[in-house]
């Protein structure tokens, strides 16, 4: 038994590791056949333990480091506290490398205040920095962060531009089939396990 347990643990790890990089590809896959972005695919790992040495016991832990993406797996509603503000399509996307919020927004470049509109969701709206002549006609162009930094701290022209939406909830549908993909490897485990027990055939 003893002269066996090195073979069995290194076949064994052998097949977690493989099941592991299995689900990864496979689960990156249905991301971006989802319409994900390369940078969210990316999020999705996989991680064999113990991470250095072969064992009768290891285990592949897959997780993405996106703590909501669970919601595109399994679809539902998420809710406001009271209201969910989500950036307009004419707001800048991101600051930086962070995702355009209210929060960040007001921590990296200045104030946000309310438009109330009756019988219609309310915005979160800012200043930005413009030429006269673009106040004048109206016709402010692209909003950018550089704009919206000189409508913040500026003494020119500014123009108020809203950047968010206010809404109750918003419902999700499930999109993805990573717990689908896993179950389907973890079927294939006896193969990868023989596989790597005779890995001459």
């Amino acid at each position: 038994m003893t002269s066996i347990k090195d073979p069995i643990a290194a076949a064994g790890t052998g097949a977690i590791r493989e099941l592991a990089d299995i689900v990864k590809r496979e689960g990156r896959a249905d991301m971006a056949s989802a319409g994900f972005s390369k940078r969210f695919q990316n999020t999705f790992r996989g991680e064999v333990y113990p991470s250095n040495r072969d064992s009768i016991d290891a285990a592949a832990v897959l997780y993405s480091k996106v703590r909501y993406s669970n919601i595109f797996e399994t679809g539902g509603d998420i809710s406001g506290s009271p209201l969910l503000w989500l950036p307009l399509p004419t707001a800048p996307k991101r600051i930086g490398r962070q995702k355009m919020t209210p929060e960040l927004y007001i921590r990296q470049i200045g104030p946000l205040f309310t438009i109330n509109r009756p019988g219609k969701p309310p915005l979160l709206a800012a200043n930005i920095g413009v030429s006269a002549r673009q106040k004048a006609s109206g016709n402010i162009g692209k909003i950018t962060n550089a704009k919206l930094r000189r409508g913040a701290t500026g003494t020119g022209a500014k123009q108020a531009v809203p950047l968010f939406v206010g809404i109750p909830s918003v419902s999700i549908k499930d999109k993805l089939q990573i717990r689908e993909i896993t179950e389907r490897a973890a079927g294939r485990l006896g193969e990868l396990y023989f596989k790597h027990l005779n890995p001459e055939g």
